[in-house]
């Protein structure tokens, strides 16, 4: 792997630990206690600077309850990648409220299909 994707890759990896980190509420500091590290060992790994150990990257996923391929997979717009990350946050709702997110998704989709001309504010 070329330096400079390792980069891209390093500064990617970094993005999504930081993101679920902050989707879960949690601070670095609060992160770094769990996982019986250094603060700044975090932010070094937030910021791309340094990479996760396999164990330390499992640690992760595991305290922010995500599959690891999650912090791994770079972004992406294609519908089959979205659809499995609506997967992952339906999954953790009560049917009831699945139902309800459903329902909300469904009217938006078909919102956003129409033209922007024909579309009501």
């Amino acid at each position: 792997m070329a330096a400079i994707n390792e980069e891209k890759f390093a500064t990617m990896l970094g993005r999504a630990l930081a993101k679920a980190r902050n989707e879960s509420g949690l601070t670095q500091e609060e992160v770094a206690n769990r996982l019986g590290v250094d603060p700044q060992t975090i932010s070094r790994q937030e910021r791309g600077a340094n990479w996760p150990t396999l164990p330390r990257l499992i640690a992760f996923a595991n305290l922010y309850a995500i599959p690891v391929a999650t912090l791994l997979t770079p972004p992406s717009s294609h519908a089959q990648d979205l659809t499995g990350k609506l997967n992952e946050q339906l999954s953790k709702l009560d049917a009831e409220d699945r139902a309800w997110a459903l329902h909300l998704m469904s009217d938006v989709c078909a919102r956003l299909a129409k033209p922007r001309a024909q579309r009501k504010s």
